[in-house]
């Protein structure tokens, strides 16, 4: 059984924890002596330091993890074990030997108790075949030897930590050694490194420098720094080198945590050219690789600071489901297309508000075939009855009144796909107004038939002028296709079948929620969803996302991604654990509501810790939590 198991994800970034207690871990330092820092994220090598070649090549030195003496008696051990070998430190002075890496791996092999076994990886070896061999063992640590040579080239860094990450389980560990600066920290974390070490921080101390997270300068002349070791009787330069690490990892964990870590790695990244297009490639080349790393339910706040937030996957998987899962209902014929707002959920922003009241005035009926669609960045296009969804909820952005060409192009595309669902004899409402909107707009008159009326042309959406030419617009396309007398169904009910979509996959909301059901519950209160006297689903409000129960959820099936074959005929506990699944859908998602299956019937209910695709490469610990199960037949 592996040391370690990923309790949280964010891209490739994970909180560790070992197996067997949930106590965090990761992101943390490796330090050589012991360090003065907060307990629970360090481990200390007993390693003379500076270390020489020499040392590593006779003796085997350990690594202790730092933990709370509450928690020892249940870890399977707090050492693990640095065997005889050339490779490490990276900064040794010796030249690599491609023998001597295959005669590390025979040596390594063939030792004893490899689960508290520390390997270490050169990243010119990571396409070597038999890496394979190490992979199937218990090692559940990594030392990656020699990734500082690759900072100057934002290609080989990006392709090199996608491929290893790819390649290795979440429970395996990555140590990146060797004088790394913390301003880069949150960028490798991202990519899936968990661990650091000290050394940058013995480096510049012995040479008379000053270290802040983003910055290095002289000892002489350097920003007034209040912490205790710049401040007390006898100021010591290492400690308040070392301090800084410490505080860099608590920030990236302190976000991780809080599911806001993206919008940090896009702030950091600008301290470094390099870095910054690194990211740019990343989102750009390996989009997919971390969208299904990313969760899609939550409920933590969503900055979109810069340019880069628009290829953020969070934002691209919220596009690519409205493209593909959103469905409008059959019997709309008229869209409207709306300017967001800074207030979410839209309807509660007093433009929205104008909106209504205008569409409200033109008569009841103009509601039966009405879609609305909201235009905004970075998300592009956001159907009404998806607002109260994450992202949508949660997303903030700094307003400039411009929008790049790339936005307009992806909006206009985006908006393209969804009109494409709706009957030709579609009439568009445009009550947009401004540069960018009027670009998106024209890309749809050039390239389809529908009639586009605009309402805002020459006046702001939320004017007295703009609203009254809304309502009698309205008006006049009602009295031409008489769609006062088209039945609909009700708003919420229509809600909750596009959230299923979304949530589950396209085609799920009509069969859970058919117009029969009734919903109990008001704003904000979670409400309660019935067919036929049977509690079948709760909308959480927070989130915006449906649970289910493992009945109705049976219906949904064969429409469904959210699935988890399970190797058992019940679930026992309140987890489900790597030994037991025997596939996980590679569209599952952290958080997101899973299916536990077998032999075709749904066991469980449960909510995904890691994605499907790092399920099935698990090999110890919990993959999700259990919501609901099957009461057994007595």
């Amino acid at each position: 059984m592996r040391f370690f198991q990923p309790i949280r994800q964010l891209g490739y970034a994970r909180i560790l924890a070992e197996t067997r207690t949930h106590f965090p871990l990761s992101p943390g330092m490796v330090a050589i002596n012991q360090p003065e820092i907060t307990k629970g994220y360090t481990a200390v090598f007993d390693v003379p330091f500076p270390p020489q070649f020499d040392d590593l090549s006779k003796t085997d030195y350990s690594l202790t993890w730092i933990l709370p003496e509450d928690k020892m008696d249940k870890y399977h051990s707090t050492k693990f074990q640095l065997t005889e070998q050339p490779f490490y430190p990276p900064f040794a002075d010796e030249s690599f030997v491609v023998s001597d890496f295959e005669n590390y791996l025979d040596r390594f092999l063939s030792s004893s108790k490899l689960e508290t076994a520390i390997f270490t990886l050169p990243v010119s070896q990571i396409n070597n075949p038999r890496i394979k061999e190490i992979m199937e063992t218990e090692c559940s640590l990594y030392i990656l030897s020699g990734l500082t040579s690759l900072f100057s080239n934002q290609r080989r860094i990006v392709e090199t930590l996608v491929q290893l990450r790819e390649m290795l389980s979440p429970d395996i560990a990555l140590y990146a050694p060797g004088p790394i600066s913390p301003s880069l920290y949150s960028f490798l974390v991202y990519m899936g490194v968990d661990f650091f070490d000290n050394s940058i921080a013995y480096y510049v101390s012995k040479n008379g420098y000053f270290l802040t997270e983003d910055q290095v300068y002289r000892q002489s002349i350097h920003p007034k720094c209040y912490c205790p070791h710049c401040n007390g009787l006898e100021p010591n330069l290492f400690k308040h080198n070392e301090m800084v690490i410490k505080n860099t990892l608590s920030r990236i964990r302190y976000s991780i945590e809080r599911g806001i870590f993206r919008a940090q790695v896009e702030k950091d990244v600008h301290n470094n050219v390099s870095f910054a297009a690194a990211l740019k490639r990343v989102d750009t080349h390996f989009n997919e690789n971390l969208r299904i790393r990313t969760p899609m339910i939550s409920s933590s706040p969503v900055r979109c600071i810069g340019e880069e937030s628009f290829d953020r996957p969070l934002i691209t998987e919220f596009r690519e489901r409205v493209r593909k899962r959103y469905k409008p209902d059959p019997n709309s014929n008229l869209v409207i297309l709306l300017p967001c707002s800074a207030r979410k959920p839209y309807s509660f922003s007093r433009s929205h508000k104008f909106f209504h009241k205008a569409m409200r005035k033109a008569g009841k009926g103009v509601f039966k075939s009405l879609t609305e669609l909201i235009i905004t960045s970075p998300l592009s296009v956001v159907p009404r009855e998806l607002e109260d969804i994450y992202p949508v909820k949660y997303y903030d952005i700094p307003v400039s009144g411009g929008w790049s060409e790339k936005e307009i192009e992806v909006t206009a595309e985006l908006l393209k796909d969804v009109l494409s669902h709706f009957p030709k004899d579609t009439v568009v409402v445009n009550h947009t107004h401004g540069k960018g909107y009027e670009d998106i707009v024209e890309k749809i008159r050039t390239t389809s038939s529908f009639d586009i009326k605009d309402t805002a042309k020459d006046a702001n959406p939320t004017s007295e002028e703009a609203c009254q030419q809304l309502t009698d617009t309205l008006v006049e396309i009602q009295q031409a296709t008489k769609t006062s007398d088209q039945k609909g169904i009700s708003s919420k009910i229509r809600k909750m079948q596009a959230v299923a979509d979304f949530e589950y996959g396209l085609g799920t909301g009509v069969i859970l929620f058919p117009y029969s059901v009734r919903i109990k519950g008001k704003f904000p209160r979670d409400q309660h969803i019935y067919k036929e006297n049977e509690h079948i689903a709760t909308y959480a409000t927070k989130s915006g996302y449906l649970s289910l129960f493992p009945k109705p959820a049976n219906l949904i099936l064969s429409k469904t991604e959210n699935i988890l074959e399970f190797g058992a005929e019940r679930v026992s506990g309140s987890n489900i654990y790597a030994p037991g699944v025997i596939h996980a859908n590679e569209r599952i998602q952290p958080n997101d509501e899973i299916f536990i299956v077998h032999e075709d019937q749904i066991i469980a209910t449960a909510t995904a810790f890691v994605s499907g695709s790092d399920m099935n490469k698990m090999t110890s610990g919990i993959v999700a939590e259990v919501k609901k199960k099957v009461r057994s037949k007595k």
